[in-house]
């Protein structure tokens, strides 16, 4: 996925891991994806739990678990112990990849390293496989750990990629940093689009409040930066406007509605700078990414996200008999290749397939101008956008029950 010849030079770098501070090639990850996909292929069928940090090795093993036919569900390395322990004795995987070998899993056997990665296999009796089609599975609520994932096939996952690669008109000449978690699903998204386009990225977990970040993204020629609403906080707050990044020419928001005067500031700040900037909305179960508004069409559509993105499609429901001038917003709902196959909460719902065909209500409020723009409004469901990662209310009074 994402690694053909014909995608990119394989001599061209592709991925810079600031842990190690060296640069892989394309050649060099691909080499490592098919070496990795090999060493786990007796997993083909099964579920993968990969615990990520923004690192090469991950990376790497993410593209090999789904070239091995698994799917992968990705996790944050910093998943809380018990929360992770819920997750394996609901979700039985047959492997879990860790970039901490002081890991205990239950149940599974240790292997490796490999890549810097240890192996637990699941000792046992062989489970019924997951379904064919499904490749990536991302949690619905990144901050609580909910037990409900998104279920993603692989061709939603391409597809969302190939529509970012044109909403953005990213090439080869790019070069992300790519600093958002590659367990979130707007992280993962920048990272997939820009293998797809045979761009380049910089993986780090550093933050833009670090003058490490900067001194990165400086060093390394770094185009273009994702951010969440809270990351333009922080830029704000950092002095962005003063800060030297001659290299930098697009910054891209999703994760959350950005404050019209910041989206301004933003969009004065790049055309400074001969840049872009875009304001994006997504959700994980559409494979993170919804609309893009053009920078070009920014000032005449400030407060819009923008149009649905390649392939994809808009329209906006209004409650039973009312109609568009009775009411001031109504249920989005989206139509695309990039749609989810659907929910899953435990083990079993991993072997249905796909249950939306391809049309997901999204539970934001909305409505469409004359020019397609869509406007947000609110929120038809109990979850809010904490900086920047989505929240379920409803998961929070969960863990917070056995405290009284």
């Amino acid at each position: 996925m994402f690694l053909e010849p014909e995608a990119a030079d394989l001599a061209s770098r592709v991925v810079f891991d600031s842990s190690t501070a060296r640069w892989w090639s394309r050649l060099e990850l691909r080499q490592a994806v098919e070496g990795f996909a090999s060493r786990i292929c007796e997993a083909r069928g099964g579920l993968t739990f990969l615990l990520c940090r923004n690192t090469a090795p991950v990376l790497a093993s993410y593209l090999a678990a789904v070239e091995a036919g698994c799917a992968v569900h990705l996790l944050d390395a910093r998943t809380p112990p018990a929360t992770l322990a819920a997750l394996l004795d609901r979700y039985r995987p047959e492997l879990v990849l860790a970039p901490d070998d002081g890991l205990l899993v239950a149940g599974h056997r240790q292997d490796g390293p490999y890549l810097g990665l240890t192996l637990w296999w699941r000792e046992g009796e062989r489970l019924a496989p997951v379904h064919p089609e499904l490749a990536v599975l991302l949690g619905t609520s990144g901050s609580t750990g909910s037990p409900k994932l998104v279920r993603l096939s692989r061709r939603s996952v391409e597809a969302n990629a190939d529509s970012i690669v044109r909403s953005l008109g990213i090439d080869s000449r790019e070069c992300a940093m790519a600093s958002l978690p590659i367990s979130y699903s707007y992280g993962l998204s920048v990272v997939n689009s820009h293998l797809r386009a045979g761009a380049s990225m910089v993986l780090t977990d550093e933050t833009v409040i670090s003058p490490r970040f900067w001194n990165l993204l400086r060093e390394q020629c770094c185009s273009s930066l994702p951010g969440v609403p809270y990351t333009y906080d922080l830029l704000v707050r950092i002095g962005f406007d003063k800060l030297p990044a001659p290299s930098l020419r697009t910054l891209t928001q999703a994760g959350g509605r950005l404050a019209t005067d910041r989206a301004a500031h933003f969009h004065a700040e790049m055309v400074r700078r001969g840049g872009r900037f875009f304001v994006m909305y997504g959700q994980t179960e559409a494979t993170a990414r919804i609309t893009c508004l053009p920078s070009c069409r920014l000032v005449e559509k400030l407060g819009s996200v923008g149009t649905a993105i390649p392939g994809g499609s808009l329209r906006v429901d209004f409650p039973p008999g009312s109609s568009r001038d009775s009411v001031a917003a109504g249920e989005v709902v989206y139509s695309g290749p990039n749609v989810m196959m659907g929910y899953g909460e435990s083990r079993e719902d991993l072997a249905r397939g796909d249950e939306l065909g391809g049309h997901l209500r999204t539970g934001d409020l909305g409505r469409l101008d004359e020019d397609g723009f869509l406007y947000l409004i609110g929120r038809s469901k109990r979850i809010g956008k904490v900086l920047g990662m989505r929240v379920n209310l409803d998961d929070v009074e969960v863990l917070l029950r056995p405290h009284g």
